[in-house]
């Protein structure tokens, strides 16, 4: 059952994942915008991911209904950071195998995010129809695995936003939101669907560095960025 659900390949040739290096160059070098450095760095390797990949956001955001600009800058707030492959090799075992000697069910190594655009293996395995209660720890690897082929995992994270959409906001048309809705659906992609809607609606307008501002952060800096990255999804 588990391999009808699983359709990847190994895309050995694509876009280069962010590795030890790139952590490397990013987070201890300063940054220089001359010398491709530091900060610098870490947001030429963004913009050059997402100018890579626009033709794949549009095809899955178009399939999955939703405006491109909510993936778009969901995955532009994702990529690069901790070394892709580290979590689903190393991270992800390790989780694995404290379960198995405490005796725990799978919640914690489900909780792995993986892929370029981060998410975590349960989620992905509820997005893709698969009960992540079920998954073995040799089918959480077969997926983290499909997670790190980026056309897997832009199309997942995808489907994953409409839900997200949905949740708030049933019976709408996910195609066309408000900047509020984006904010809404990307906050909650970031911190789950724990807190209620009214307490992520109303940091909107707090007060910067007042309790409850965080937690639309994440679906602000999206909207802050709109113009920008319609640009670089425009091809401009």
């Amino acid at each position: 059952m588990f391999k009808e659900y699983i359709n990847c390949e190994v895309d050995g040739y694509g876009f280069p994942h962010w590795n030890g290096f790139d952590f490397f160059r990013w987070y201890v070098l300063p940054t220089n915008w001359n010398f491709m450095t530091g900060k610098a760095y870490l947001w030429y390797y963004k913009t050059a991911w997402l100018v890579h990949h626009r033709a794949k956001i549009k095809q899955y955001a178009y399939e999955a209904r939703i405006p491109e600009v909510l993936l778009a800058g969901v995955a532009v707030a994702e990529v690069g950071g901790t070394p892709e492959r580290f979590k689903g090799v190393g991270v992800l075992q390790f989780r694995q195998l404290v379960e198995e000697v405490l005796g725990k069910n799978n919640s914690s190594s489900n909780a792995t995010s993986v892929g370029s655009i981060a998410i975590q293996i349960g989620v992905a395995a509820t997005t893709i129809g698969i009960e992540p209660d079920t998954l073995t720890s040799f089918q959480q690897f077969q997926l983290s695995q499909c997670l790190l082929v980026d056309d897997f995992n832009i199309r997942v994270v995808a489907f994953h936003l409409h839900d997200l959409v949905l949740y708030d906001n049933p019976n709408i048309d996910t195609l066309y939101l408000s900047d509020e809705q984006i904010i809404l659906a990307a906050s909650r992609y970031n911190r789950g669907i724990m807190r209620g809607k009214g307490d992520i609606l109303m940091s909107i307008n707090k007060e910067p560095n007042t309790p409850g501002r965080e937690f639309s952060e994440y679906g602000r800096r999206i909207i802050e960025k709109k113009e920008t990255i319609l640009k670089i999804m425009g091809g401009n």
